[in-house]
């Protein structure tokens, strides 16, 4: 089957396993997490991951991101901005540390691999934790900016980790495309010097830029402005040794402080979620392969286990120790507990460097799926528990 044939019925099973989730009361995200395994190669193998749907998928990740951007209210990333970092830095070292003690002590494996294990896992799935926020309308509540926060600098850490350990590991050379090409201190200057020019563009940029675009004489001239400063701050990302994803979270952050924010939140809303996002879901569960599960299935259980608990401790003590209430640090550490899109790059990356073997990637991308399921169920029951979101969500919100 041609990938025409194979987009037909991702968008079919995304629309079907969407449905049939949200109507017994779970995220639709789950749904169309779980139906990519199932159309996937691990059971019926209707579609295979080819690079023009992996293209579309990592569209409808910038897309979801840049929408998040969007919706995100500047003033509430600010406020929260300590707690956001404290969630992501103990987000990041307790993985690292806990998969490091996993892989020398369990797993018997080197030093090397069992850092590269938790480097994996320190990385979450912005994309994924941001749609689940937004199905149950918690994306502009405390919570949900602090979460959101946590994402942005735990991408920065997680490739500040992969950039430190591939310069010891491959001397500094790319990976397959991927990785740094420089020293550590001028990977982590240009990271800087990214987050200085977003936040520029933001204050100085956006807005002159967008009235232009909205006064140019051609149909939607103001969404065509807003996808061409999405993919220039992706593109910029990358130039700058940070993943896309930020870029595009940035641009949405830029143009939400402009006039023409509603509408290019509407259309993009149309767009994405009518093809991109759907794509990117269930092309997630492409990666799984079931061959030789039962050959790892105690390794399995026992590192899902870790990558859920790993997080949740770690984040959810970030913001333990910034004054969150248990119930509010339980809500945070569970949302950044999907993994995704990021980690499944690393450990691709990883195969690619030699630094582990297509064994080893097979356990950790079921790990990685599992958690990316179960962190939206944990998070969903969390929420029966969350009484501020009322008090503290937006009006606009509410009536939507």
């Amino acid at each position: 089957m041609g990938d025409f044939g194979m987009i037909a019925i991702i968008l079919l099973a995304a629309l079907l396993s969407g449905t049939l989730f949200r109507k017994i009361g779970l995220p639709s995200v789950v749904g169309q997490l779980v139906v990519g395994v199932v159309v996937g190669p691990a059971m019926l193998n209707w579609v295979k991951p080819t690079s023009d749907i992996e293209f579309l998928a990592e569209i409808g990740v910038m897309t979801l991101m840049f929408i998040a951007g969007l919706e995100s209210d500047l003033r509430l990333l600010k406020k929260y901005l300590i707690p956001a970092i404290s969630v992501a830095t103990f987000g990041a070292i307790i993985p690292v540390a806990t998969f490091y003690w996993f892989g020398t002590s369990f797993l018997h494996e080197s030093i090397g691999v069992s850092i590269f294990f938790g480097i994996v896992f320190a990385a979450m799935s912005t994309s994924i934790t941001v749609d689940v926020l937004k199905e149950f309308k918690r994306l502009k509540t405390k919570n949900g900016q602090t979460i959101l926060g946590a994402a942005i600098f735990d991408d920065v850490f997680a490739i500040s980790l992969l950039s430190v350990f591939l310069v010891f590991f491959t001397n500094g050379a790319p990976v397959d495309g991927h990785g740094p090409s420089h020293g550590i201190g001028m990977t982590l200057l240009l990271q800087v010097l990214f987050f200085i020019l977003a936040f520029s563009i933001i204050r100085w940029v956006a807005t002159p830029v967008m009235n232009w675009f909205e006064k140019l004489d051609f149909p939607y001239s103001d969404i065509l402005g807003a996808f061409i400063m999405l993919f220039t701050l992706a593109s910029l990302a990358e130039l700058f040794g940070l993943s896309a994803i930020i870029g595009t979270f940035f641009s949405g952050v830029a143009i939400a402080e402009t006039d023409v924010a509603h509408r290019v939140e509407k259309a993009s809303n149309v767009v994405s979620y009518t093809f991109f996002i759907p794509i990117f879901l269930v092309s997630v569960g492409l990666h799984v392969h079931l061959d030789k599960i039962m050959d790892y299935l105690p390794l399995i259980i026992v590192g899902t286990i870790l990558a859920i608990l790993s997080k949740l401790v770690g984040s959810g003590m970030g913001a333990k120790l910034t004054g969150y209430s248990w119930v509010d640090s339980a809500i945070i550490g569970t949302g950044t507990v999907p993994r995704g899109e990021f980690s499944i790059v690393i450990a691709q990356m990883g195969l690619a460097a030699g630094v582990i073997n297509s064994d080893q990637q097979g356990m950790l991308l079921i790990i990685i799926i599992l958690a990316t399921i179960i962190g939206p169920l944990l998070l969903r029951y969390l929420f029966k528990f969350d009484h501020s979101v009322e008090e503290e969500q937006p009006a606009e919100v509410q009536q939507s």
